[in-house]
């Protein structure tokens, strides 16, 4: 092929099908990784760049929408640790579209590869394949219970906490097999309790975890239960205040909040920092206090985002609150409503883990480029990875740069 292009299209443009076969066998790796990002790209041109030798052209294959099923096997064995983590999301977007009589030995295939990333000895990847499946209603259970299971906390944490795929009798007998402070307290979160479950939490005597439990308002403890801790059994007295704040009437939490401002304000002279540092840090924890004590109204993300919009209050300081506490729902409502984008393809772009990518995604939504790094980091993304500012506070790469990168996603 000598007439061969050196760069594709401009996104947003269609590819001729003949300029993409052109451009998937590019000399250039980056051409190609352009290319197999391209959202119209031919499903037989990303079944044939799957077997790439660039791993940056096989995660783009990894987490495309068009992707066949039938390579994923292959791309669960990939050597590339970012691959498998890109599959395992895009496999789990897929399950809830593969209950069809005739998606049968697809969902055969995708299933087959979960399990395999599932069993993979990092433990970044099957944290992936847990995040990724919590919310999937149609997870096998099987595969659910497995992840539950899991000794790294990364991977089972999600799953204990939030999956609705996990039956109480599967829970109640985790709770007895491994009454790990970190496990009690993940199960003692979660959205609903039932008494027999929250009973076999609170007899196992972990003081944060039976906080946590009180605190739960989703959280019934039976009569035998709550005689119990009446009796002192689990002392729940010597509990620490803050894992109990939400049981406090509002008057006392406004008195426990200015405590906490002079406490913090002590420990910040001691430590050194000027008073408008002190004023910064003291007004920041007060707000970040308030953020997380919202949580008791069980607002859902995207009702919350759309009525900040509505108040004018959908602020960059909303968002870096909701990134401290691990809101990841908020977060991509808040995302999807600043940069007037849907929220689906908000989450596509921040699964690429494509440190450029999210850097652009933020800058559409009007962020700070010290926001856009808090993005990446609460994104997946290693230190190592990250896309630093330029002069400590700007954007790193031209506006064209961006749009460019935005527009690999169809964004105009």
């Amino acid at each position: 092929m000598t007439d061969k292009p050196d760069r594709p299209a401009r996104p947003g443009a269609m590819v001729a099908y003949e300029e993409a076969k052109a451009l998937a066998v590019s000399p250039d790796p980056q051409v190609r990784a352009d290319l197999a990002a391209r959202p119209d790209l031919a499903p037989e041109l990303l079944f044939y760049m799957a077997d790439d030798d660039d791993p940056a052209v096989r995660r783009a294959v990894a987490m495309h929408e068009s992707t066949p099923l039938r390579v994923a096997p292959r791309l669960a064995r990939d050597r590339d640790v970012d691959v498998r983590v890109m599959l395992a999301r895009r496999l789990a977007r897929a399950l809830p579209h593969l209950s069809a009589a005739e998606s049968v030995a697809l969902r055969d295939i995708a299933l087959h590869a979960l399990t395999m990333l599932a069993a993979d000895q990092v433990v970044r990847v099957r944290a992936a394949v847990a995040g990724a499946l919590r919310d999937v209603a149609v997870a096998p259970p099987a595969l659910i219970a497995t992840l539950a299971r899991d000794v790294a906390r990364e991977v089972a944490e999600p799953i204990l906490r939030s999956c609705i795929n996990l039956p109480d009798q599967e829970l109640i007998a985790i709770v007895g097999a491994q009454p790990i402070p970190w496990v009690l307290e993940a199960i003692a979160r979660r959205a609903k309790l039932s008494p027999p479950l929250a009973d076999a939490v609170a007899a196992q005597g972990d003081r944060v975890a039976t906080a946590t439990l009180l605190a739960n308002p989703g959280a019934s403890l039976s009569d035998q239960g709550l005689d119990g801790l009446v009796e002192g059994r689990l002392a729940v007295t010597q509990q620490p205040a803050n894992a109990v704040k939400s049981l406090l009437p509002p008057g006392l939490l406004g008195r426990l909040s200015r405590i906490i401002d002079d406490s913090v304000r002590g420990e910040l002279v001691a430590h050194g920092f000027d008073r408008e540092d002190r004023q910064e840090i003291v007004a920041v924890t007060q707000r970040r206090l308030e953020w997380a004590r919202d949580y008791v109204k069980r607002e859902p993300a995207d009702a919350k985002a759309l009525r900040l919009k509505a108040e004018g209050r959908l602020s960059e300081e909303v968002v870096w609150d909701a990134l401290s506490w691990g809101d990841k729902g908020f977060v991509r409502a808040a995302l999807a409503l600043r940069a007037d984008l849907p929220p689906d393809l908000v989450q596509r772009i921040i699964d690429t883990q494509s440190a450029r990518a999210i850097t652009a995604l933020a800058w559409r939504a009007g962020l700070s480029m010290r926001c856009a790094r808090l993005l990446q980091l609460k994104s997946g993304l290693p230190p190592t990875k990250l896309l630093n500012a330029r002069n400590g506070v700007d954007y790193p790469m031209t506006e064209e740069q961006m749009r460019w990168q935005l527009g690999l996603f169809g964004v105009e």
